[in-house]
Order: structure tokens, then C-alpha cells, then sequence
């Protein structure tokens, strides 16, 4: 009976530390990218670097100031990722590209997500 009182309590402590230790972090996981994703507001390109590597505002496909970086977000529905820019204008809540049902969670693209998105990838 007496182990069971010492017994009790690491027990606890122990399905609360596997619990709490092994969730992931959303905020990470969604920051968290291999690539830098752009588009030209100008031009329409859709370009990706590599993660170590930035873009100015100025496009190297038609040289105009207008590049943007991209953000993704997730349709809860069917996984699919949409990329828009982030430019901060008002066109409305972003709908998924492929079921027009409304999205969850923005985090930064991958580099699958901006090549499915049509991304040339450039270098500095």
C-alpha cells in the first residue's frame, strides 16, 4: 500500500513530462521552411530562393520594384497548399485554390509547396 503512494505520484509525473514533451511547437513548425518564396506584383513571376539566400524588391525577371514574399496556407479539407503574396491588401480571406473552402493556419512554404506552385527557383 505504501508503494503505491510513491508509486502514484511519479507515475503522474511522468505521463504529464511524455505529454507535454513530445507536442510540437505550431509556431516553429510553421516558420520553419527550406526556401524563401517571392512574386513579382508586376510581372506575375513566382520565384523561390534557397533558404539562406534573399531577394531585394526588385524583380530579376522584368527588374521592376514589386517583389513580395509569399506565405502558404493549408486547406483543413483536403492538405492542398495555397501560396499568396504578403502584401497586406484587402481582397478578402484566402480560399483554397483547388475546393474554394476557407483556410487555416498560414505558415511559410516549403520548397515542394512553391515548385507545385509554379516557383522558379533563382540564385542570389
Amino acid at each position: 500500500m505504501k508503494w503505491r503512494r510513491v508509486l502514484f505520484p511519479l507515475w503522474v509525473a511522468a505521463a504529464w513530462l511524455a505529454a507535454t514533451g513530445c507536442s510540437k511547437d505550431v509556431a516553429t513548425e510553421a516558420s520553419d521552411s527550406d526556401a524563401n518564396g517571392y512574386l513579382c506584383l508586376k510581372c506575375g513571376a513566382k520565384l523561390y530562393t534557397d533558404r539562406s539566400v534573399f531577394l531585394a524588391s526588385k524583380c530579376p525577371k522584368c527588374q521592376a520594384d514589386g517583389l513580395v514574399e509569399v506565405v502558404g496556407y493549408t486547406c483543413p479539407k483536403d492538405k492542398h497548399v495555397t501560396v499568396r503574396g504578403r502584401t497586406g491588401d484587402r481582397t478578402g480571406a484566402p480560399v483554397c485554390e483547388q475546393c474554394q473552402g476557407p483556410l487555416a493556419g498560414m505558415r511559410l512554404p516549403r520548397e515542394k509547396d512553391l515548385k507545385t506552385w509554379g516557383a522558379t527557383k533563382v540564385s542570389s
